[in-house]
């Protein structure tokens, strides 16, 4: 018998992928089994533990609702991992996954009959569905129903993934060190204590990846025993291999878990930072809004009236526009306040998130708002009724919000829930949903003089936040705050000083200039231009007052408007009434509203309709510019509005998926590269090396031409005219390899093989 004849059956006897009853061929149904059924059974069992993981900790954290959930995801990756473990193709499965998901969300939806709930999702649900997100073009409009269908469908694929990964793969590394900082964000925004979990989850990790490694060394070494025929030490090595890295991986694993709890021994529990994960989604929704006050550094001076939250630099020049925002209806007319912001960097002003909280609509916010003592006044019920569904954050009132209710949606999208934000004072719809309409009842006070000359003392936490000023501010502004204050006598003397000094000697204009770089807005207006509209005095007010050390805050909105002709207590109000003005702080009082534009008052009973502006609204592409740059914002308000369950569910699916999608992006695209070369492999691996080259000949050949009769390879690429010296290094190098695959009857290594594979797809891509 001859050598090769000899190899091919050594081979085929305990060759790659066989197992005791014989290989199993891949079909279109079925795929080569990746190890024994044990093999696959024992690395599935830490795998599942991983996967649990992400779901136990999240028990304590849910009622009823949530557990249903958490139980319905843990039913569907078990079946996931047991199918996982037969050699059927996933396409297989397809029709009976599709039915299980389809029984879970009857379940989770109290539906007895599984097909009556397909039937009102498919005939009433999803086409309302599609017909929202296509109006609002918003994720968030979909359904609870879809959204625990995507929350199902992503959890099963990304549950497949990793089985898949860690059987044909034989690597958990991604996923397993993606559950470990998963547990620790979610051990340090909450009160609960997760350490056993991660002690559970590195415990998982190393026996997944250790048995991994063990079903590698026994695959290798059934490749050696094939290569070495009767001549092999059958069983022997192997199993050898396999005692000592089996008690290696008990043995680190259990050294490892004991190393970490032996340290926390010596340690005081580190306490969580108390916050739901809602309140950690609020938060982190931030994100998208300091993003968006970069970007809009970039955008064009000239501005048309109008309003919006998201604050550019300051100072660009404006032209009217009358057209309507909204009508209101009010029992008196009122300022419509909007955003308040707190920070100053000298050329436009910001916000600090801080901790928001989460109610319902309807539900009173008198004990979230507002977040400070003050004494009782008049309870508004204004509505709102917008000419188009706009995107209004925060929302409108003539006061501090203390109600909301009657919400209209574009589309007929389900009412969202509230976010309150108690520093700032204002409410805020959760998610991207436009409004057609929403009422409020709002609270106005009107301020006792007396009570606050008398006022004095700041809470530290005020002083902290409200009396921030860059250090780069010229020292003639605060000079000038004493010189025009030095006269009075308590706090509200001093804020009605700089009020009237600046209505007095500055002029209202809205042709402006954004103000030299490195030079301070305020100071620019104070002592260069002493001229600009409502932003100007409003910003030169709050820096003067901060820096006599008085609380105050930059706030955003519009004036009254003007009452509509034969309707009663109704006001329309116009982009050109957009508008800024000043709150003050008086402890034992509040926020107090002060106004230093000329021709506009703090008694908001008879004001002009004045054109004013803060930022661009209405540019042609500009909500197109806020909608991409709102969009991560969204995403993360979408999942706090679904509860500490789905915002766990979204970075699940989300982080993991991403990273894994980014680690294997490229290995799968070398191995459809290599799977086309497979397809030209001959029989033995020397013909197959030599095949797989056949596309890099051709690459090389169409650019430097052809081989001349008689030229051997190595006197062909010697005579190419390679002015890259790396290129002409890599091919003689190629042309070195293949002459040994050709004529050198000698086995390669795997490693060599990967080498060379992956040498030629070099070659070919730099010859593109």
């Amino acid at each position: 018998m001859d050598p090769v004849s000899l190899h091919g059956k050594a081979e085929e006897r305990v060759g790659p992928g066989s197992h005791p009853a014989g290989p199993i061929r891949s079909s279109l149904v079925s795929r080569t089994f990746p190890g024994t059924v044990l093999q696959r059974a024992l690395i599935t069992l830490p795998v599942a533990g991983l996967l649990s993981e992400w779901l136990l900790p999240l028990q304590a954290v849910n009622g009823a609702g949530g557990d249903l959930i958490l139980q319905a995801l843990a039913l569907l990756a078990a079946i996931l991992l047991l199918q996982g473990l037969t050699a059927w193709r996933e396409w297989v499965w397809l029709p009976p996954n599709a039915l299980l998901v389809i029984w879970l969300c009857a379940q989770l939806f109290n539906y007895a009959n599984p097909l009556e709930w397909l039937h009102e999702y498919a005939s009433v649900i999803l086409p309302g569905d599609a017909a929202a997100v296509i109006n609002t073009r918003a994720f968030t409009a979909l359904s609870e129903e879809s959204r625990t269908m995507v929350l199902l469908i992503g959890w099963g694929i990304m549950v497949s993934a990793v089985h898949m990964l860690s059987l044909y793969r034989l690597s958990v590394w991604l996923f397993g060190g993606s559950t470990l900082v998963y547990l620790a964000v979610l051990a340090s925004v909450s009160e609960r204590s997760l350490y056993s979990d991660m002690g559970l989850a590195l415990l998982y990790l190393l026996m997944a990846q250790g048995l991994m490694h063990i079903v590698r060394l026994g695959r290798e070494a059934s490749d050696d025993e094939a290569r070495q025929g009767p001549f092999a030490d059958q069983g022997r090595s192997s199993a050898l291999l396999t005692l000592r890295w089996s008690t290696a991986v008990i043995v680190t694993a259990v050294l490892a878990i004991g190393a970490a709890r032996l340290g926390g021994s010596f340690n005081e529990p580190y306490e969580g930072a108390g916050l739901t994960l809602t309140d950690l989604a609020e938060r982190i929704s931030g994100i998208g809004e300091h993003v968006r006050d970069a970007a809009e550094d970039a955008l064009p001076a000239a501005r048309m009236t109008g309003y919006s939250p998201v604050m550019g630099e300051l100072g660009g020049p404006l032209s009217m526009s009358d057209e309507v925002f909204f009508t209101a209806k009010s029992p008196i007319p009122t300022y419509w306040r909007g955003e308040a912001y707190s920070l100053y960097d000298g050329r436009k002003w910001g916000q600090d998130h801080a901790i928001r909280t989460t109610a319902k609509l309807t539900e009173s916010l008198r004990d979230k708002l507002p977040f400070w003592e003050r004494s009782q006044g008049q309870t508004l019920v204004q509505t709102l009724e917008f000419e188009e569904p706009s995107q209004v954050k925060p929302l409108l009132a003539g006061g501090i919000i203390s109600r909301v209710s009657d919400v209209q949606t574009a589309g007929g999208k389900r009412e969202p829930a509230l976010s309150v934000e108690r520093m700032s004072e204002t409410v805020s719809m959760q998610g991207d949903a436009a409004l057609s309409r929403y009422t409020v009842e709002s609270l106005y006070i009107r301020h006792d003089m007396q009570s606050l000359r008398a006022s004095a003392g700041d809470p530290t936490y005020m002083k902290e936040l409200y009396l921030q000023l860059p250090d780069s501010l010229p020292g003639r502004v605060r000079d000038l705050a004493k010189t025009v204050t030095s006269g009075a006598s308590n706090r509200y003397e001093m804020v009605k000083a700089i009020e009237s000094y600046l209505e007095r000697n500055y002029t209202y204009t809205l042709q402006t200039a954004i103000p030299p770089e490195g030079s301070d807005f305020a100071d620019q207006f104070l002592f260069e231009s002493r001229e600009g509209y409502c932003a100007h005095f409003a910003t030169a007010m709050t820096v003067m007052l901060r820096s006599e050390g008085i609380p105050a805050r930059y706030v955003t909105g519009f004036a009254p408007g003007e009452p509509v002709e034969g309707k009663k207590h109704t006001y329309r109000i116009a982009e050109k009434n957009a508008h800024a003005w000043v709150e003050v702080f008086f402890p034992g009082t509040g926020w107090v509203m002060f106004d230093p534009t000329p021709g506009f008052g703090t008694e908001p009973s008879t004001p002009p309709a004045t054109a004013d502006e803060i930022t661009a609204s209405h540019l042609p592409w500009s909500g197109l510019w806020d909608r991409v740059l709102d969009a991560a914002a969204n995403v993360l308000m979408l999942i706090s509005t679904l509860g500490p369950v789905s915002f766990a569910a979204g970075l699940l699916i989300l982080a993991p998926a991403a990273a894994a999608a980014i680690y294997c992006l490229p290995s799968i695209r070398e191995r459809l590269f290599f799977l086309m070369l497979s397809s030209r492999i001959a029989v033995s691996p020397r013909e197959g090396l030599v095949s797989a080259s056949a596309p890099v000949w051709e690459k090389i050949q169409r650019r430097f031409g052809a081989f001349e009769r008689g030229q051997t390879v190595r006197q062909y690429i010697t005579s190419l005219s390679v002015t890259d010296e790396a290129l002409r290094l890599e091919l003689m190098q190629f042309a070195w390899r293949w002459e040994r695959a050709a004529f050198q009857n000698e086995p390669w290594t795997r490693t060599e093989k990967v080498h060379f594979l992956r040498q030629c797809l070099r070659i070919v891509k730099k010859l593109a």
